[in-house]
């Protein structure tokens, strides 16, 4: 007796940007309506110890890091609607020199008056030069990705990055 067919999703890549992609085209998209890109990060509490991706990340609702699980999600949000249509998630994994990696924390200095102004000798600094951190990079890389999917059908003019 020949075996029923099973698929094993453990096997198989499934692009889910393309997926949520071409639904959002298909069923979602209005052509008329003005649509942003947002992104932010969701930190998900867990317990355990087996979960892959399981780190300390930090949670704004608490105000604390917390053990648990993180997602960057990008979002086309509709102007007319107001809704919200999630595009590409990815999990947030933490690599070995980010984890070992101390935060920078501004040096706490005494409050010493000074005069008004523009301090003796200081220099202008070029703003345009941005040192990207991992994360940004993360970042970077999944926006540089939703573009070549989208390939130019939504103008995107506004992108909003929760960080």
């Amino acid at each position: 007796m020949p075996k029923p067919y099973s698929y094993d999703l453990r096997q198989k890549v499934i692009p889910w940007a393309t997926v949520f992609w071409v639904f959002f085209r298909r069923h979602l998209f209005c052509p008329d309506d003005v649509y942003l890109l947002a992104g932010d990060e969701v930190v998900i509490s867990k317990s355990g110890k087996e979960t892959y991706g399981l780190d300390k990340f930090f949670s704004s609702l608490l105000s604390k890091p917390i053990t648990g699980l993180s997602f960057f999600t990008l979002s086309l949000i509709s102007v007319k609607q107001r809704h919200s249509f999630p595009i590409q998630i990815e999990q947030v994994i933490k690599s070995d020199i980010e984890k070992n990696s101390v935060s920078p924390s501004p040096e706490i200095q005494s409050q010493q008056k000074r005069g008004r102004g523009r301090p003796k000798g200081s220099k202008n600094k070029n703003k345009t030069a941005v040192n990207f951190t991992s994360e940004l990079l993360r970042i970077q890389k999944m926006i540089q990705n939703l573009f070549q999917i989208i390939s130019g059908f939504i103008p995107l003019a506004y992108l909003v990055i929760e960080i």
